[in-house]
């Protein structure tokens, strides 16, 4: 008596050819069978979802099965579909590595600029700051006042000093100037004297001396008359 066999066969099951496996192995790099995304369900993704999966793919951020799982598709379909377009893992790689790269660049140059304008700035408001307490020094003996009726609006300016060098030395501190740049990298700082007619200049400006008036002028409100 031969035997029955009863019930219906089981469906086939669509399997990759033998390279094709490997090469989705390969891919993925992970010792996992190929048949395993067989059990999912054979869901198609958008086209949005394929570009999106694609770039990652050939950026190498992210191989066959992380993507399979994240969009909730089989393996053995997105990797078909990779390979009728011709995408290659990680073939696109570069633009990452070019890309960090320049960000690098950008935050160095960026960096750079800061501490220049940071000493810059600060020669500048230093600069006031003198400037300020020569001006205390010439008020008083304009007015025929003794020097050390200057001390405490000489104070008042050292105290303002001290503030303008604190926050220079900080700002400087959070750029991590001293060990971040070369200073033979950054521009050179021109420093220069201060001219007489600067000097002119900025006694007019606050009211030591007259619009109209010259060097001599200057020189006689400061050394007085020979």
């Amino acid at each position: 008596m031969t035997e029955q066999s009863y019930g219906t066969a089981p469906a086939e099951q669509e399997d990759l050819p033998v390279e094709a496996e490997e090469e989705l192995e390969d891919e993925d790099d992970e010792d996992v069978p190929a048949s395993s995304g067989a059990s999912r369900s054979a869901r198609e993704l958008t086209d949005a979802e394929f570009v999106q999966a694609r770039e990652l793919y050939e950026l190498g951020k992210m191989g066959v099965r992380e993507l399979a799982d994240q969009f909730g598709c089989s393996r053995q379909t997105l990797h078909r579909r990779f390979k009728k377009v011709g995408a290659k893992r990680g073939s696109r790689a570069h633009e990452v590595s070019k890309a960090t790269q320049e960000t690098v660049e950008r935050f160095a140059q960026r960096r750079a600029e800061r501490i220049e304008e940071t000493r810059l700035s600060g020669y500048t408001t230093l600069k006031q700051a003198r400037l300020l307490a020569q001006k205390v020094v010439i008020d008083a003996v304009k007015a025929n006042r003794p020097i050390e009726s200057t001390d405490d609006a000489l104070k008042a300016v050292q105290r303002y000093n001290k503030i303008l060098l604190d926050n220079i030395a900080g700002t400087l501190s959070v750029l991590d100037a001293a060990n971040y740049v070369d200073e033979e990298d950054l521009p050179i700082l021109q420093i220069e004297d201060l001219t007489a007619d600067d000097i002119l200049k900025h006694h007019i400006s606050t009211g030591v001396l007259p619009d109209d008036a010259t060097i001599e002028d200057l020189n006689t409100e400061i050394f007085g008359d020979d």
